[in-house]
């Protein structure tokens, strides 16, 4: 494989990109997943683990919570892909895991500087996406990022990186912390990678800003980051899938879900310059 993008019909993703570049930059934005997406997949060949996943893999709390936390991965991770049980079903189950692992993080101590020290040094941005927020923010354009991951260590990490402009919009887990900085719960509805087109924000101010905006650049690495555009009222979309592992078995998979794929944890270059010419 030469090329790290694939643009799956060359013919139908220009006639996509002509439009928006015709309609401009006050009438697009951006829907994006963070993990794997805007993260990246790997760092010297090493596989960088989800934001969730650098609690355990840090050794941040307890054996007993580490212990637990493979257990409870090694239980409902074949349930979240599997192709052959029922949806409905694997989100009960998708539930069931965080709720129990919200328990024992906040039974192991889990706190805000363990927030702060995976922000700071366990999660990288993957290759042109600071330049990329830049971009966002010079012309303008919102970005809703709809994660599963932990949306404080996102925020964190944004704020370290003087990411930090109005177009941001995150709907993510979000912790709940005492007066001394430890976490007692999650905020609000949980956020896995089957239920991200369940939330609505059309109530939020959020929306108020971007329903006018109708050309969607979409952003993901699995075939379930689609989801996040469900319902979503659009004349235009681009959707760009990044393929980090695994290409030869789900290349075509990918081509058929995505109008651009970038294979191999790529970098962000492509989205740059296709969002440099919007203008």
């Amino acid at each position: 494989m030469h090329s790290t993008v694939i643009i799956s019909n060359p013919k139908t993703f220009a006639q996509k990109k002509k439009k928006m570049i015709f309609d401009g930059a006050t009438k697009l934005r951006i829907v994006s997943d963070f993990d794997k997406t805007l993260s990246k997949a790997f760092d010297r060949n090493n596989i960088m683990h989800s934001v969730i996943g650098q609690i355990r893999e840090g050794k941040y709390l307890s054996d007993e919570y580490t212990k637990k936390s493979y257990e409870l991965h090694a239980k409902y991770y074949p349930i979240e892909v599997s192709n052959t049980i029922p949806l409905e079903e694997k989100k009960n189950k998708m539930i069931e895991w965080w709720g129990t692992h919200i328990k024992f993080i906040a039974a192991n101590g889990m706190n805000i500087k363990i927030v702060n020290d995976i922000a700071e040094k366990r999660v990288i941005l993957r290759k042109g996406a600071e330049d990329f927020f830049k971009l966002l923010k010079n012309k303008k354009i919102p970005i809703l990022i709809l994660s599963a991951a932990l949306g404080d260590v996102i925020e964190k990490l944004l704020k370290l990186k003087k990411i930090n402009y109005s177009g941001i919009h995150t709907i993510s887990n979000f912790f709940k912390f005492d007066g001394k900085g430890t976490v007692t719960g999650y905020k609000g509805k949980i956020v896995h990678s089957l239920n991200k087109n369940e939330f609505e924000i059309k109530n939020a101010n959020f929306y108020k800003k971007i329903k006018i905006r109708k050309n969607i650049i979409l952003l993901g690495d699995s075939i379930d980051d689609l989801k996040m555009v469900e319902g979503a009222n659009y004349d235009e979309i681009i959707k760009i899938g990044f393929l980090n592992e695994n290409v030869k078995e789900n290349l075509k998979q990918y081509k058929k879900a995505f109008d651009v794929v970038i294979l191999n944890d790529g970098t962000m270059n492509f989205v740059n310059e296709l969002i440099k010419k919007i203008k």
